[in-house]
């Protein structure tokens, strides 16, 4: 009786390890299953996020313009513009600013 319980003792302890393998395989291709559906969907993500910039970009570009042009009625034309580009570059220049200074206080 001894040596039958200990082989089923045996029996029971190598599919308790078989189960737990298997387990451990599921976990595994379920969470690289996840991580790829999330990398899909980031990607996605960050491509439209590329095309609102692009397109906000353009937008600016248009506004700078037609305020270049709205000033070149009192200072011509290469005045306007020369204005409003010089306008454009302090903004740029202010906001620049702004980011560097919050960047330095994170990382004090």
């Amino acid at each position: 009786m001894g040596a039958s319980h200990e082989a089923s003792l045996r029996e029971l302890l190598a599919r308790l390890i078989e189960a737990g393998r298997a387990f451990a395989q599921a976990e595994i291709a379920l969470v690289r299953k996840t991580v790829a559906a999330w990398a899909g969907a980031a990607k996605i993500g960050a491509a439209l996020i590329i095309v609102a910039l692009i397109l906000a970009n353009a937008a600016v570009i248009v506004l700078v313009a037609a305020l270049g042009m709205a000033l070149a009625r009192w200072i011509g034309p290469a005045g306007g513009l020369a204005v409003a580009a010089l306008i454009a570059l302090i903004v740029a220049g202010l906001l620049g600013w702004l980011a560097a200074k919050r960047f330095s206080e994170m990382l004090k």
